[in-house]
């Protein structure tokens, strides 16, 4: 018994200073994990707008070789408007909204004559699973040859896009956009497709 004591009292334990020097170094470690974690978080999220984008694009291509027009696409009726200071909800994208046939004077014509203001179902393009941003498109005419860089397009359409859903006859490309306030601050991300490019972040940085 007087053995057992003597061994006992000779083992060593952590000291509370220890414990709490322990539980510091981890809440220090933690406090630079979570910032980068939920980063590249919403880095991942993004990449929905990337794909979505790269695919709306085939899709209008394919429509201005079928019909000879780019066509303008007003957002989901489903969809809730990306705001400043507002968590973008992610939402279902659901069958879309049912198929627009143009009018008797066909789908490349002026502007609400023939109906080429459309819907992402008249170009073939259905998003899948939850969606956190939300899509439009504007066709646009441009000075020959007819293409845009990234710098030109994001700030000139950046803002207008979506919400006319603008079509004309002589089109000769377009600018997709997809909107998201992913975490809910005073900035709204914007990403872009034309022609030119497939997807492109117009707001690096922010989600």
């Amino acid at each position: 018994m007087l053995k057992q004591l003597k061994q006992l009292k000779g083992q060593k334990g952590f000291t509370l200073i220890e414990l709490m020097i322990v539980v510091a170094i981890i809440g220090i470690l933690a406090a630079i994990a979570i910032p980068n974690f939920l980063q590249y978080q919403m880095k991942s999220r993004q990449s929905e707008a990337k794909t979505n984008l790269q695919a709306v694009k085939t899709s209008e291509v394919s429509f201005q070789a079928e019909r000879g027009c780019y066509v303008g696409i007003a957002q989901e009726v489903l969809q809730i408007a990306a705001a400043v200071g507002v968590k973008t909800a992610p939402y279902t994208w659901g069958n879309g909204q049912p198929a627009t046939p143009p009018v008797a004077t066909g789908w490349c014509t002026a502007a609400g004559v023939g109906g080429t203001t459309g819907v992402f179902t008249d170009i073939g393009f259905k998003a899948t699973g939850n969606v956190n941003f939300v899509y439009g498109v504007d066709a646009t005419t441009v000075a020959a040859p007819g293409l845009y860089t990234t710098g030109v397009s994001c700030p000139l359409y950046a803002a207008a896009v979506m919400t006319a859903a603008i079509s004309a006859v002589g089109n000769n490309n377009f600018v997709a956009v997809a909107k998201s306030n992913l975490d809910g601050d005073a900035n709204v991300s914007t990403w872009e497709s034309t022609v030119d490019f497939g997807a492109f972040d117009c707001t690096t940085g922010v989600f």
